[in-house]
């Protein structure tokens, strides 16, 4: 858990992953010099839980770097990867690693549920259809997002440790290192599969590093992918054709960027001399403006959450709960229940009472749940 001044939201990333049904696991805690009451938070659960281990860096050195310290001293037979403000369901490492040896795969990843702080809706990474079990090449990886399907890239793996050996993250990349790694391995034989249930949540807010990418992040993907190119030489057609795509759309976005960053500076030699080069730019520069100033002038979605919201027999209804050993790894997965339960309390804490298990790992669903046990009060209504 790579962490840079998470602050409190550092507690529900800890806690859900300290509440993995999983329960044999450490977690590494790899703070990059934060300047905030991340340290203190970190070890203040240390005192309560021997599992956690804290590395602290002298200066801040980007995610890449911060998890490479993790990974030199890492023990476990798995490696999974959780930033310092998100959550992950509690049965997350479980069913992923069961997933995983159904699959007999290396890397194992899951889809990303987005949650708002603002309130807006929450959103699935992968796309409608995507609703079973399925592997993914080299090729695929490349060109995920770029073809039209969703960019797999900034799904959070959970790979072996003896398939990762001595690989590191590039820490060239200030984003877009968790792509490479994976490219990486893949590239050297490993397999990978995605069980597109959403088991990660993850927070989108305005400090979050991976919303916009600048000119430097473009620059520095840019420059790893014409490195690994060169490197790999001759390569099959298919792969080939992934890079190609993937390094035009690379190309444009870096193009945008420098567009966007000049109209800031108010550069207007250099405004105009991209507009000439790339009429394009200036579309999709009126295109940007426009849909900032749309979601500026929509009221923000925040709402007072219920005091609290049943699930189960006597309230909203869930899907089965189905154990992990009678899981079938082939069947459709219950996506559209889970983003809809996700949306109760519209990116705020929310109270939902639990009336069994179905309605506990439904609950997992639900950013910043707190969960009520209710199995007296449902037994005395069902006395009723």
């Amino acid at each position: 858990m790579a962490n840079y001044q998470a602050g409190d939201k550092l507690v529900p990333a800890m806690q859900s992953v300290l509440r993995q049904s999983v329960a044999d696991l450490e977690l590494i805690v790899c703070d990059d010099a934060s300047g905030d009451d991340s340290v203190a938070i970190a070890e203040r659960f240390m005192r309560d839980d021997p599992r956690i281990s804290l590395i602290r860096a002298d200066a801040n050195g980007g995610p890449a770097r911060s998890r490479n310290r993790g990974l030199e001293v890492a023990r476990g037979q798995w490696i999974a990867i959780v930033d310092s403000d998100d959550i992950i369901h509690p049965e997350r490492f479980e069913r992923l690693l069961a997933a995983a040896n159904y699959a007999d795969a290396d890397i194992i990843a899951d889809d990303l549920l987005h949650f708002y702080e603002d309130g807006a809706q929450a959103t699935l990474l992968l796309r409608a259809g995507q609703d079973t079990l399925f592997s993914v090449d080299a090729a695929q990886w490349v060109g995920a997002g770029f073809d039209g399907s969703a960019p797999l890239g900034y799904l959070k793996p959970m790979i072996r440790a003896e398939v990762l050996a001595d690989l590191r993250y590039d820490e060239s990349l200030r984003i877009g290192e968790d792509y490479d790694l994976v490219l990486r391995l893949l590239l050297a034989g490993a397999s990978m599969s995605i069980l597109p249930e959403p088991y990660y949540l993850y927070r989108r807010h305005s400090g979050s590093i991976s919303h916009r990418l600048s000119v430097a992040d473009l620059e520095a993907m840019l420059i790893s992918q014409t490195v690994m190119r060169a490197w790999l030489g001759n390569v099959p057609e298919e792969l080939a054709q992934s890079f190609d795509r993937r390094q035009e759309q690379l190309g444009n976005g870096l193009a945008f960027e420098e567009l966007v960053a000049a109209v800031k500076g108010r550069r207007l030699v250099q405004v105009a001399s991209l507009l000439v080069r790339e009429p394009r730019l200036g579309q999709r520069l009126w295109q940007s403006f426009s849909e900032g100033r749309r979601r500026k002038a929509q009221a923000p979605r925040v709402q007072q959450s219920p005091v609290a919201v049943t699930l189960g027999p006597s309230g909203r209804g869930v899907p089965d709960y189905v154990p992990v050993d009678a899981e079938d790894w082939t069947a459709p997965r219950q996506r559209q229940a889970w983003l809809e339960l996700a949306d109760l309390g519209h990116g705020q804490p929310i109270d939902v009472i639990c009336l069994d298990d179905a309605s506990r790992h439904a609950a997992g669903f639900i950013p910043l749940v707190r969960i009520r046990e209710a199995v007296a009060q449902a037994e005395a209504e069902l006395v009723k």
